[in-house]
């Protein structure tokens, strides 16, 4: 069978190629998982005066905070603060499924100690919220597990 290659079919070729390349790109665009930073970051933003008033509070103990990987071990320590109530949330900005949550359950030393296995090799941004005394502290610190 001979096609013959005038502008009208070389037209309807191009046409096809590039309807296809456009259906392509729908396709994998559909297919791509869009995670926003918070889930309900609307009210968060509405009380986020009150997070900057933490993060004052918070301004002296900036420095007492360590994060490190010490063997099979990450180690949080924080040995000059006091806390009613508090927790440690591990945000990993790349996929949330690895964010991790933890409550304050610091040893004598002021330390708590999470198992290694339980990351993944990359930059985890450390947030830190604890009450004293009816008093918020806030504290965001950037910990890269390698």
């Amino acid at each position: 069978m001979n096609i013959p290659w005038n502008w009208g079919t070389k037209l309807f070729i191009a046409i096809v190629i590039f309807m296809s390349f456009i259906f392509v790109l729908v396709y994998l665009s559909a297919k791509n998982q869009i995670d926003l930073v918070e889930k309900d970051y609307y009210p968060k933003g509405l009380k986020y005066q009150d997070r900057i008033d933490e993060i004052q509070n918070a301004v002296p103990f900036k420095d007492s905070f360590l994060i490190e990987k010490i063997n099979n071990q990450v180690v949080v320590s924080y040995t000059v603060l006091q806390a009613d109530t508090g927790s440690i949330y591990f945000f990993r900005p790349s996929d949330n499924t690895l964010d991790m949550t933890y409550k304050f359950q610091p040893d004598t030393t002021g330390r708590m100690y999470f198992n290694a296995n339980q990351f993944k090799k990359g930059k985890y941004l450390v947030k830190v919220f604890w009450k004293d005394k009816g008093k918020g502290f806030y504290i965001e610190k950037t910990f890269n597990y390698n």
